[in-house]
């Protein structure tokens, strides 16, 4: 049986995530042809092809794709080896991936990270924002950063703050088409709608049963919507960290006080492990520290 190294499993691995051969050697500060000796060294010992290479561009096969997240999970394994062995000194070492939405993760947990790596120089942090919902096994999360209602009981989650939710819309909308002032008069108005929750999840706790909503548009992040609201396509519900920098300026009012929904909880998710490697611990205190009021101080 032909065999292999770790090295060579890192350098697939950069490979798979920089998606060139060329980004994966600046990477490890090798040549592009010491990394393509090595992802062929690692075809010939496996048997089989992981990557399809063109002139423009590399395609992972469905063999490699399956290789890939098991590479990973044996060096997420290697890297709880390197913890237990080092058990009782309390730092964070190799890398920590986190995944979190979009917008969430880009005005409130990106301009955190910096200072937690500062206080851990020995982590490389991967930051994923995308507005679904990952799975924290197949794609080797560390940690997810997740709003509202959690659904999957077998991840451990970490309450670590509350988010509030505000309704909003633009001046010129309300002008044209009145302030709404009880939630049952939101009949008469055009709802904006976060598609990734039910009617009823986002707007069915505010209304009698048989009212019926407007709902000219509906998208799956949260900018997108504080953008057509701004617009005047109508009234939206989002957490305040979402609406905040229209309101501060005027290119959104707040309608409805009195009326909100309750605030959505905020949780660190990880997935449940016998040990749990100081960088999640580590990192799950710092968010605790971060929001815990709530994330819009």
């Amino acid at each position: 049986m032909q065999q292999y190294d770790l090295t060579d499993l890192r350098s697939y691995i950069a490979v798979v995530e920089c998606e060139s051969f060329v980004r994966a050697a600046e990477q490890l500060d090798v040549s592009t042809a010491a990394i393509s000796r090595r992802i062929s060294a690692l075809e010939h010992a496996l048997g089989t092809q992981l990557i399809t290479r063109t002139t423009r561009r590399i395609d992972i096969t469905d063999a490699g794709r399956r290789f890939y997240e098991d590479a990973q999970a044996v060096f997420h394994l290697l890297d709880e080896a390197q913890e237990r062995a080092r058990e009782g000194v309390e730092s964070a070492v190799g890398t920590l991936r986190v995944a979190t939405a979009l917008s969430f993760g880009i005005q409130k947990v990106a301009p955190l990270l910096p200072g937690f790596m500062r206080r851990h120089p020995g982590l490389k942090v991967q930051l994923l924002l995308e507005d679904r919902t990952t799975d924290l096994q197949a794609e080797a999360i560390d940690v997810a950063i997740r709003i509202g209602t959690l659904r999957d009981s077998s991840l451990v989650a970490t309450p670590i703050g509350s988010v509030a939710r505000l309704f909003a819309a633009s001046p010129a909308y309300l002008r044209e088409r009145g302030v709404p002032h009880t939630p049952a008069e939101l009949e008469g108005h055009a709802c904006l709608h976060y598609s990734l929750l039910s009617m009823r999840e986002e707007w069915g706790v505010l209304v009698g049963e048989g009212v019926q909503l407007d709902t000219p548009f509906a998208a799956n992040n949260a900018e997108a919507l504080t953008e057509a609201a701004v617009q005047g396509l109508g009234i939206v519900q989002l957490p305040e960290f979402a609406l905040e920098a229209a309101l501060a300026d005027g290119r959104l009012v707040r309608v409805l006080q009195g009326y909100e929904p309750p605030a959505f909880g905020l949780y660190a998710v990880r997935l449940s492990r016998q040990f749990t490697p100081a960088r999640q611990r580590l990192f799950i205190d710092f968010l605790r520290q971060s929001f815990g009021t709530n994330c819009d101080n």
